[in-house]
């Protein structure tokens, strides 16, 4: 049987247009792109959003930190006039004097602040070292005797700040002994410029150093006197050639009274010192020149710490800040 094509053809033609619409191809294609172009824009608006929040946030801690840096170094600031006062008509350094009671924790607006001054002459200056038979290296070794530490470390600090390569005594140690760690590094052959510096010197490590720390001192000189009136109480033991038993310096610190002692003399006139006044009174005095204020702030999300070296010029009367340095929270 024949089939009639010319009529089978248009039937077939009809049924391929209602399966595919005209234009459907257009169409699609142009969807596709608005959808490309709406997720393209929803990723840029995003991206421009999320950075105009962290330039929010940079702006934010800049203020911040600035705000924070400010009332630190107000405190600094504050504590440099306390100290001014002090000088005026005042011949010694005690503890119940107001500078040693600067700012407590005090809150303001949105941050917090603290500031404590310590004297740094009722401390051990490491920068004193210069020779085994120099008084204060003897002083120091006693001072480690007290706390319990290898007395022979004293003779590392020594290598370390002295200028020749001979090694001081034992526990000694030059460039050679250095040069063969890893890393390899070299002594300082300078002062300390921080108690910090001892992680480097052989023999001192992290236990020794915390257990050391709150007797000593790195300042910027040498022959720093030790201010008997603000010396701790281990302090005040290693003084005598003898090592004061711990009754012994509690009587010494108690005989401070409110007032301090107001000369050297008064001191070593002591019952627990007699005799030994020819050995202790070129090592110690009753004022003290340098002082460090810690301050402490905190504002917003930031919290911050900050050290600040002062020293009392008695030619001038006024107070000057020799460095800062910043420490963690």
């Amino acid at each position: 049987m024949e089939t009639n094509t010319s009529v089978c053809l248009p039937l077939l033609v009809m049924a391929d247009k209602q399966k595919y619409p005209t234009g459907f191809g257009q169409h699609g294609v142009a969807l596709l792109t608005v959808l490309f172009i709406l997720v393209l824009l929803t990723v840029l608006s995003v991206y421009l959003i999320e950075d105009e929040y962290m330039a929010i946030r940079r702006v934010s801690n800049l203020r911040d930190y600035e705000q924070m840096y400010h009332m630190m170094t107000g405190s600094e600031q504050w504590a440099v006039k306390v100290l001014q006062r002090d000088m005026q008509g005042n011949t010694n350094d005690h503890l119940l004097e107001a500078w040693h009671n600067l700012l407590p924790e005090t809150q303001i607006n949105e941050g917090r602040m603290q500031a404590e001054v310590v004297d740094l002459q009722g401390r051990f200056n490491l920068n004193n070292l210069r020779s085994r038979e120099d008084p204060w290296y003897a002083l120091f070794q006693r001072l480690l005797r007290v706390l319990e530490i290898d007395e022979a470390l004293a003779d590392a600090a020594i290598d370390w700040i002295d200028a020749d390569f001979d090694v001081s005594g034992p526990r000694g140690a030059e460039d050679p002994d250095y040069l063969s760690l890893t890393p390899p590094y070299r002594s300082a052959n300078q002062a300390f410029g921080s108690t910090g510096e001892l992680i480097w010197v052989a023999g001192f490590d992290d236990a020794v150093i915390n257990k050391l720390e709150p007797f000593i001192a790195a300042l910027p000189t040498v022959d720093a006197k030790i201010n008997i009136n603000t010396a701790p109480i281990a302090l005040l033991r290693a003084l005598s050639p003898t090592i004061l038993g711990e009754p012994a310096a509690e009587a010494l610190a108690q005989g401070r009274g409110e007032e301090g002692y107001q000369d050297a003399g008064e001191f070593l006139g002591a019952a627990e010192l007699a005799g030994q006044g020819d050995q202790i009174g070129p090592l110690i005095d009753v004022s003290s020149q340098f002082f460090e204020v810690r301050s402490r702030a905190e504002f917003g999300r930031l919290r911050g710490r900050l050290f600040s070296l002062l020293q009392k010029v008695g030619s001038t009367q006024q107070v000057r800040v020799i460095h800062r340095r910043r420490g963690l929270p």
